[in-house]
């Protein structure tokens, strides 16, 4: 049976794909380094989804202080994944 996932997981979920997108068009071996930093910071995201305790991680920071207000910048595709999830943490996970 397939694993269900809530919305804030779905979410994750695809800011994690917008971000291995970003990661694939790399060819600088920091700029690779950083970006695997950020994907590893987006994952924990999606772990801690499963139990509803993704506002718990954030501490009161936003998804672009978790994440690197830098990197986030410098990569503007995955502001849309950045705001779907932070608008189903808004719906979805009371803290």
């Amino acid at each position: 049976m397939p694993r269900q996932r809530n919305p804030v997981g779905i979410a994750a979920g695809k800011l994690i794909l917008a971000i291995q997108k970003e990661q694939s068009g790399l060819t600088d071996e920091e700029e690779i380094a950083i970006t695997r930093k950020i994907l590893d910071r987006a994952h924990t995201l999606l772990q801690a989804s499963r139990t509803s305790s993704v506002l718990n991680l954030l501490d009161g920071r936003s998804l672009h202080e978790y994440l690197g207000a830098d990197w986030v910048a410098a990569h503007p595709s995955v502001q849309s994944s950045i705001d779907v999830l932070t608008t189903e943490l808004r719906n979805n996970e009371h803290g």
